[in-house]
């Protein structure tokens, strides 16, 4: 990653101040490096073992109290109708060696105009921990779905007893990074996507089998899927498109239901599985929000991965199907964001 002071295309050139106005608004220049989307992507996946290294164990340092978290809600301002909106999420996570703040100012982008076939926009803002200026600019879209894929291939790990078979429904962005990392880190050997846009779900198969050559990746039906020991569920779906037994899956991780009117759980999951999320910030949005409303479950019976890490396997009860929800956490933007400048091309 390189600074890049002038790359914006309809930037101009700041006048100059004369001396004497100078003198009184002094006005001073602050530094900031512009990370793009496509070197996001290369630094993320580039050593896939060390981002999810570097994930968990700043998640560890959260659960035993050596990290602390600020991490006010997600705002979410809706539009119209409710199908696009925009999103707020600040976080700062302080330790004894560092201190990161953040924010991610992302939009759902529907009419897909200025910018085509990007559903999601925005930047990410790292700030400097003492003078509070910007020092970082990072394009939002494949770091949010990089960090979301990478907060799967975490439940796998600390959830999953059988990971060889992997079903993708939704082959996105999303999708695509969720497979990458269950396969690079989790040692999944086996997987199958699927999208209503055939095309997709194909060529998310055939970019991951030329990323990943020792690894079997298929498009396949919905209709037509049998047994397998993961489900990944990344869609933008506004009606459930997994109930149980979900081919007989032990592990269920649900990333796209993020906002109130998108939906991919059957309420059946309520009573058949044991829930996990990624912080409890997800029961907010989404199917969790709908079942805690309705009363079909209770916040306490949730574990977010503080609580997998502090006691570890005593969370997870043997012989029942597991639900991972994931709704987007400033956290994992965070820790993110922190790896990536760790991980910084000089300029």
């Amino acid at each position: 990653m390189t600074a890049r002071p002038g790359n914006a295309a309809r930037e101009t050139a700041a006048p100059n101040l004369c001396e004497e106005e100078h003198r009184v608004l002094r006005n001073a220049i602050e530094p900031c490096i512009v990370i793009r989307d496509s070197e996001a992507h290369l630094a993320l996946t580039r050593n896939p073992q060390q981002y999810f290294r570097h994930m968990r164990a700043r998640l560890q340092s959260i659960a035993v109290g050596s990290m602390r978290v600020e991490m006010p809600p997600k705002q979410v301002f809706a539009d119209p109708g409710g199908a696009s909106d925009f999103r707020l999420m600040p976080c700062v996570t302080r330790s004894a060696e560092r201190v990161i703040k953040s924010v991610k100012l992302v939009g759902t982008n529907i009419a897909q105009v200025t910018v085509p076939d990007q559903i999601t926009v925005g930047k990410a803002l790292v700030v400097d921990p003492q003078e509070n200026y910007v020092t970082h600019i990072v394009d939002a879209c494949l770091l949010s779905s990089a960090r979301t894929g990478l907060c799967a291939a975490l439940a796998i790990d600390m959830l999953a007893t059988r990971s060889q078979r992997l079903i993708v429904i939704g082959s996105g962005r999303v999708g695509y990074y969720a497979a990458f990392y269950a396969a690079a880190v989790c040692g999944v050997q086996d997987i199958i996507f699927t999208d209503r846009a055939a095309g997709r779900a194909t060529a998310a198969a055939t970019a991951l089998q030329t990323r990943i050559p020792g690894i079997r990746c298929a498009a396949g039906v919905y209709d037509q899927l049998t047994d397998t020991d993961i489900v990944v569920l990344a869609t933008t779906s506004t009606s459930p498109v997994c109930a149980p037994p979900a081919w007989n899956a032990e592990l269920v991780i649900s990333l796209g239901a993020d906002i109130d009117r998108q939906a991919e759980l059957s309420p059946e999951w309520a009573d058949a599985a044991d829930i996990y999320v990624d912080t409890m910030d997800t029961t907010r949005f989404g199917d969790l929000k709908a079942w805690l409303s309705e009363g079909l479950i209770d916040a306490g019976a949730i574990t977010d991965f503080s609580g997998l890490l502090v006691s570890g396997s005593k969370k997870v009860v043997a012989g029942r199907q597991r639900l991972f929800v994931s709704t987007g956490s400033a956290l994992f933007d965070n820790l993110t964001l922190e790896y990536l400048l760790q991980n910084e091309t000089p300029a």
